[in-house]
Formats: C-alpha cells, structure tokens, sequence
C-alpha cells in the first residue's frame, strides 16, 4: 500500500474517532449572553461542540415545525412550548421549567426622563423629555411583547400607549432600538437592561400584571445520541445557574 495513502487513513480514522458531537440550540434572543457563555464552558470541558440560533421563540418554534435541525429548544413563553408539544416535536418528559425573568421600561442611560412608577395614572405625555415611539417585541407573537401587553391591558394603558408602540421580531431587535436611541423608551427584559452599559431602567412593571415570564427548556425528538442529554442537564447544574443569575434570571428548576 502506498505509504501517503496509509498515513491519510490513519490521520483520517483518527480524526473521526475523536470527533465532536454537535448539539444545536435554539433558543430565544434574550438568552443570547448566558448561553454564549455556557456554551463555552461546556466545549471546554468535553468532547461536544454547541451550535447556537437566536431569534423570537416563536420563530424557532416555526422553524422547528418546517424540519430545522434542533436538538434543544429553549422558550421565553410556554405557548410556543405548547405548539411544539401538540405537533409530538418533543420528547416526552423532557419539558421543564428552567429559568424566570421580569419586565422593565428602559432608556439609554444618558436620557434625562427621570424614574416613575409603572401604573393606571401613568401618562406618557407627562414624561420630561419624551417623544416618538416604545420599542417592544411585536405583541403578536414575541414573548416580551405578549408580557408587555398582558401588562398594559391590565392597567388599562393598552389603548392609549398601542400606536407609541414599535414592535419588533424579537427581543433582541426591540432592545437594538432603545440602544441606538431610535426610540426613547423600550419595554425589556430585566436581564438584557442590568447588564447593558448603555441602558437604564427607568420602571419595574410589576409581576402580577402579566403571566410569569417561565423559560422553558425541551430536547427535540430528532435528537437521540447522548450529548444532547448530557447538554440538557447540564443546563440545570449549579455551574449553568450560576451564570444565568449573574445575567439577572432566577433559575427555576436546577439541581442543587
């Protein structure tokens, strides 16, 4: 046998035997930062490469639904959850609560809009300084904007404030707005305003005005070879809690 040849097949075997196995994730755009990081710890530490998409849950979710390769699928909102479930996209028992975060109205840090309190008597006119429109996502079918209309019905704002309003395809892309100043205000995650230097939070919308903001968490059904297990639990040790609450979220469901 041809000594280059046998050396290639050598080389080549032995790459394959240690090749990684690649996990993808879906998840939604406001957990962009933590699963970077997460992905990175996980990589360093075993033989598995993490593939990360971003985007509206509901996005994903569609996306899935169509023959996207996901192995994991990460939800801001239990409702894409649910339509992935109804269709049989997860395997059963692996749905799980993971993580819960809040909402907040925000500005870039420099706006002279002081702070006030999120409530019936709130009337954007009122505002130092305000004008133009709020970034949120679009209250259709992203998360965050379903949260911030739950909200604003509830203290019967909707009417008023729902032509201000400058609704986007996901939460990343509404925050995007508020940091280049396109819009004065935006309604956001807590967890993409804290750790912004860019950003500041002008009002809490308190919890009880909308349903609980729960992530979700679900192995795909396409997905059967053990990285993808080992990747899900790892999602729920100590080691992944601590940087998700060093972003800002409560972790719901890890192990302690």
């Amino acid at each position: 046998m041809n000594l280059k040849f046998l050396l290639f097949t050598v080389l080549m075997l032995s790459h394959s035997a240690f090749a990684k196995e690649t996990v993808t994730i879906f998840a939604a755009a406001s957990l962009t930062s933590p699963l970077q990081e997460i992905a990175h710890q996980i990589e360093k530490t075993s033989p598995v490469k993490i593939i990360l998409s971003f985007a509206s849950s509901s996005t994903l979710a569609r996306q899935i639904t169509q023959g996207a390769p996901a192995d994991l699928y990460l939800s801001a909102n239990s409702r894409w959850v649910d339509y992935l479930e109804k269709d049989a996209h997860l395997q059963p028992a692996s749905r799980k609560a993971l993580l819960k975060n809040r909402l907040v109205i925000a500005s870039q840090r420099e706006s002279a809009i002081p702070y006030f309190e999120f409530s019936p008597a709130l009337v954007l006119s009122n505002l130092p300084e305000f004008s133009g429109r709020i970034a949120v996502g679009d209250p259709q079918h992203v998360p965050v904007g379903i949260y911030a209309k739950e909200a604003l019905e509830k203290v019967n704002l909707w009417h008023s404030w729902k032509d201000k309003l400058a609704p986007t395809n996901s939460a990343r892309s509404a925050l995007a707005l508020t940091e280049r100043g396109e819009t004065l205000l935006g309604i956001h995650y807590y967890t993409d305003v804290s750790q912004n230097p860019k950003l500041k939070v002008l009002s809490q919308i308190p919890s009880t005005l909308h349903s609980p903001i729960i992530y979700e968490v679900a192995m795909l059904n396409r997905s059967t070879h053990n990285a993808v297990s080992s990747v899900y639990h790892y999602l729920f040790s100590q080691e992944a809690a601590s940087v998700f609450e060093r972003f800002g979220f409560t972790t719901s469901g890890y192990k302690k």
